[in-house]
């Protein structure tokens, strides 16, 4: 289809430990329309977080193929790859990972640094980006001085920096409290809706995936359900 961003193909995954092959992936199929906001559910070890580090170039498939924008990533060269992880992907995980030295400012510039942006530009960007999560104001303080949902904040504000097309997000609420986590779950729907950002949100706030236009229920290493709902009841 002309407006598929990502499109996987019996996709696998296996593990050797030891003596014993794991299969983590079992013959995935999922396409995934741009613009759409899909949340991943499913109990822990059904393979939700394995598929995302696929999806994010950051591991490969034993078997199977995965299509972003009709590229396999399988097939990419390594400067490809990174160049797709860097431009094209943004993620954002449970645990912020925001430097304690830097302020919110300089944790969102980092991407764009390393894509050689230069320092002015990089500061716009970085701004810009805090603003639309609503931190303009708390630019210059250090994670340690903010709170858990204004870190979680940064941390997504560092994501979209760039500009991705797809937003990976893996329990991007399961370490704040429930009026927190509310915040950053309206925050995730109204960057989808602004930007036209591609979500797909590993969770198990079922608050959450309810929020979002479709469910995709793991088990097993294997999809058993793929529910849409009608954007107009979200």
């Amino acid at each position: 289809m002309e407006n598929t961003l990502l499109e996987l193909q019996d996709v696998t995954k296996e593990f050797i430990h030891g003596e014993d092959t794991l299969r983590i992936l079992k013959s995935l199929q999922l396409t995934v329309e741009a613009g759409e906001r899909v949340a991943i559910v499913g109990a822990s070890g059904a393979g939700k977080s394995t598929l995302l580090h696929l999806l994010g170039g950051l591991d490969t498939p034993t078997t199977g193929s995965i299509r972003f924008e009709g590229r396999d990533l399988a097939k990419l060269s390594s400067n490809a790859l990174a160049e797709y992880r860097a431009k094209k992907v943004g993620f954002v995980f449970q645990f912020h990972h925001l430097l304690p030295a830097f302020t919110a400012l300089e944790n969102v510039m980092i991407p764009a640094l390393i894509q050689r942006i230069t320092i002015p530009e990089a500061r716009r960007k970085s701004t810009e980006a805090l603003d639309r999560v609503g931190l303009s104001h708390r630019i210059t303080h250090r994670p340690g001085q903010l709170s858990g949902g204004e870190q979680q904040r940064v941390a997504i504000a560092r994501a979209i920096v760039m500009e991705p097309r797809l937003l990976l997000a893996d329990e991007p609420t399961g370490n704040l409290d429930s009026i927190t986590g509310m915040a950053v779950h309206d925050l995730l729907l109204k960057l989808n809706s602004d930007l036209n950002m591609t979500m797909i949100v590993v969770t198990h706030n079922h608050d959450l995936a309810a929020m979002f236009s479709r469910e995709v229920t793991m088990a097993d290493g294997q999809i058993k359900e793929d529910k849409r709902r009608d954007e107009n009841a979200v």
